[in-house]
């Protein structure tokens, strides 16, 4: 036997709402149920308040009436997404379509970041927009990339205003470069990255154009791109000028 929601999304308030294509036998409690662990929680109409139960970071199935919640819903939407991350909080609860179709509840932690939301590969510099996510708080006002093997640094100015922040990273800077080199983005404290597009492996596939710093006799490569952790990143190469397309 089976519950098939029609719709199921968590919201901001990691409150569960749920909606019924074919309701459950017992229409007041919902359990979600990982390994060996069963926490039930009250369903009250088509809301469940997930927030106060003590969820160990993985994956949960959901249950009602003992029957496995099956859902068509995606349970979630990009929109969806970024409302919730733009509340403070340590953990996060996400709901998802398994292959079977079961509704599942995912728990991890989180920690403060910024989100990328576009990035616009310049002639003369890298622009970056987003917002603050999970209670992020800037402790400085510029961007900075730094070498990963060298620890020098490239830096532009960053303007925050309510929890959106727009960024710039000048590419001239990079001509002090002598060989293939990686720079790690960051303002202040927090890692730039996208986390909320619901695309994996995104280094394998999101390509942003490069630009060239052109010196006396080459030129520095200038490239963003995603690292394996979907966190934003800066590749340069130097190239000869008749290698630079």
């Amino acid at each position: 036997m089976v519950a098939l929601a029609a719709s199921a999304r968590l919201d901001a308030d990691d409150v569960l709402r749920i909606r019924w294509a074919e309701p459950p036998a017992d229409e007041t409690t919902l359990t979600l149920r990982r390994e060996d662990t069963a926490h039930t929680v009250r369903l009250d109409g088509a809301a469940a308040d997930l927030s106060r139960l003590d969820l160990a970071a993985g994956t949960w199935s959901v249950h009602a009436a003992e029957a496995e919640v099956i859902t068509t819903d995606p349970g979630f939407s990009l929109d969806g997404l970024a409302e919730y991350a733009r509340r403070s909080r340590t953990r996060a609860l996400r709901t998802f379509r398994a292959p079977s179709g079961g509704l599942r509840v995912d728990v991890r932690s989180v920690e403060p970041y910024a989100e990328v939301t576009a990035v616009h590969p310049g002639e003369d510099k890298l622009t970056l927009e987003g917002f603050l996510a999970y209670g992020a708080t800037p402790t400085a006002d510029e961007i900075v990339a730094a070498r990963r093997k060298t620890a020098e640094e490239v830096t532009g100015p960053v303007t925050v205003t309510g929890d959106r922040w727009h960024a710039e990273l000048p590419n001239a800077p990079f001509a002090v470069e002598t060989e293939r080199g990686f720079w790690d983005l960051r303002i202040g404290a927090l890692n730039i990255a996208t986390l909320l597009d619901d695309i994996p492996d995104k280094k394998n596939k999101v390509r942003f154009p490069a630009r060239h710093v052109v010196r006396d006799i080459d030129r520095v490569r200038v490239r963003a791109y995603y690292t394996d952790k979907d966190h934003l990143a800066i590749a340069t190469t130097v190239v000869a000028n008749a290698e630079a397309s």
